[in-house]
């Protein structure tokens, strides 16, 4: 990093005040952004939330979506309801297959192949962002769709389709079939849930492995929430053993009743029998959020958490190794309505513990880093389960996450991109730096102690006086950098001097 205005930049030690490691309260009112992408016709989503909530109308659950190779996704099986047992016999298989077999339809576009499922009767069909990839102009090709996609039936009959919306990101697309005869009506699959869904559940999926059209595959669910799969690191999949290959992309995921429950993304390169599923409830909330229009903005939940006190001993006794605490809970918010109070211990979430963390401070930060990133990677509307412990009692409380205010945005992709833990002067629209994240690509760069309080005044090309700015500036950089992405932008800051010092290879990251 060329800090271009004093000597002193060879220094690599941060100073205390600047060393996040030192103190870390980590402010929850927060979430990851959402590189949603509308392509054009927001009104065909208006009714179509409504109706997938009809079919199904229990909470939404969290999930989330990313991308992977295009060789490494592939359609996975679906998942059933929370009381559908196992062991289904094979003529429930065989009427659950005939009854979904008209609501797939093979895709191709550009060279690519993959498959997708309708999911109302107006023709508007689900399927993986990356299987039209090809057809768009990319992630930020709003309105524009470069190449025809093709819509194939079991029986044959081929129809055009048009890009509705696309989470790039999440590794979602919806899109609507064209027939000549626009009041034409195609038969929906059966929606379903994908919450509280039990691991041993009979699933099969439907799609075009290798080119073999409306091929099924049969399997089980092998686990539910699986994270650390994906580019977007934190977005819980269903994991499943039926047989996947290339082209199963984008494809259904049914239960023995013929419900769909999930969207096949991606396979394990490197064994057998490991695929993994977009739960429906995610595309759900997805849905939801798109026809909110917060589609872009990170969840949040509403309490600021604090990592610096010990474990108590009561904790302990339960067994728990690591947790941080509730310092507040912010009125009206998510969490206050879910029950949450001030002092609640968080010692696991999604049902998961994080002992391999181990104790004491350390620990704490790595398990707090880990549920941050999980509620920022939330979709306004999803649920968070969480287990906190309130004196020696321990309890289980869902939360439902909802859209982050601008504010909150504006940290949020400081944090997330930049890697700078930014703060609002008090009395003005203005962000100064007061700590960088650990871990982050530009803690390793010399000069990073003139950081300190400093303020961004340009980014690229574009001055930056007042919060708003700023905000519309990093929403802009959070759009082009994807899930796990990097590369560098030029930054000019104002140091507490006044004097101004320009970086222009800014070190980028996205969780």
């Amino acid at each position: 990093m060329a800090m271009q205005d004093d000597p002193s930049r060879a220094k690599r030690r941060l100073p205390s005040s600047l060393d996040s490691s030192v103190s870390y309260p980590i402010w929850i009112a927060t979430g990851t952004a959402v590189a949603g992408v509308l392509l054009g016709g927001a009104a065909v989503y208006l009714g179509l939330q409504g109706r997938l909530q009809e079919r199904a109308p229990a909470p939404v659950a969290a999930v989330e979506p990313c991308g992977c190779a295009d060789e490494e996704r592939v359609a996975s099986p679906v998942t059933p309801s929370a009381d559908t047992p196992a062991d289904n016999s094979g003529d429930s298989l065989v009427e659950a297959i005939a009854r979904t077999r008209d609501s797939v339809v093979t895709l191709s576009s550009g060279g690519s192949i993959g498959a997708g499922v309708i999911v109302d009767d107006t023709g508007t069909v689900l399927t993986n962002y990356h299987v039209i990839a090809s057809a768009t102009g990319g992630p930020r090709g709003i309105g524009e769709q470069v190449r025809t996609i093709v819509a194939r039936f079991s029986n044959g009959r081929e129809l055009p389709a048009v890009i509705l919306a696309t989470d790039s990101a999440r590794d979602i697309a919806l899109l609507r079939l064209q027939p000549a005869d626009s009041a034409e009506r195609f038969p929906p699959a059966r929606i379903g849930r994908s919450s509280e869904l039990p691991v041993g559940t009979s699933v099969f999926a439907v799609g075009t492995p290798l080119g073999f059209e409306h091929s099924v595959s049969r399997g089980i669910i092998s686990a539910v929430d699986r994270t650390h799969v994906l580019s977007n690191r934190q977005f819980p999949l269903l994991q499943l053993d039926a047989s996947i290959n290339v082209g199963n992309s984008g494809g259904p995921l049914f239960n023995l009743d013929g419900e769909l429950i999930g969207v096949t993304t991606a396979k394990s390169a490197r064994g057998q029998g490991i695929a993994f599923a977009i739960p429906i409830d995610h595309v759900r909330a997805l849905i939801g959020a798109f026809e909110e229009g917060t589609v872009h903005a990170s969840g949040q939940i509403g309490v600021e958490i604090d990592v610096n006190q010990p474990l108590s001993e009561t904790a302990r006794e339960h067994g728990f190794r690591n947790g941080f605490i509730i310092k507040r809970v912010f009125p009206g918010q998510p969490a206050e309505r879910a029950g949450v109070q001030v002092g609640d211990v968080i010692v696991a979430f999604r049902g998961k513990r994080y002992d391999s963390f181990g104790t004491g401070i350390a620990a704490n930060n790595s398990f707090a880093d880990e549920f941050v990133r999980s509620v920022r990677a939330l979709i306004p509307g999803q649920t968070l389960a969480i287990t906190v412990l309130r004196g020696s009692e321990v309890l289980q409380l869902s939360l439902a996450a909802t859209a982050a205010t601008a504010e909150q945005q504006l940290v949020i992709d400081g944090d997330e991109l930049l890697g700078l833990r930014l703060e609002k002067r008090p009395g003005v629209d203005q962000y100064v730096v007061k700590a960088v994240v650990p871990g982050s690509a530009i803690i390793r760069w010399r000069g990073i102690e003139l950081l300190e309080d400093a303020q961004i005044v340009r980014i690229l090309d574009r001055r930056i006086q007042r919060g708003s700015e700023l905000g519309a500036a990093l929403a802009d950089i959070r759009e082009r950098v994807s899930p796990g992405g990097g590369g560098t932008i030029s930054i000019t800051f104002r140091l507490k001097s006044g004097r101004e010092a320009v970086v222009p290879d800014f070190p980028l990251s996205r969780g």
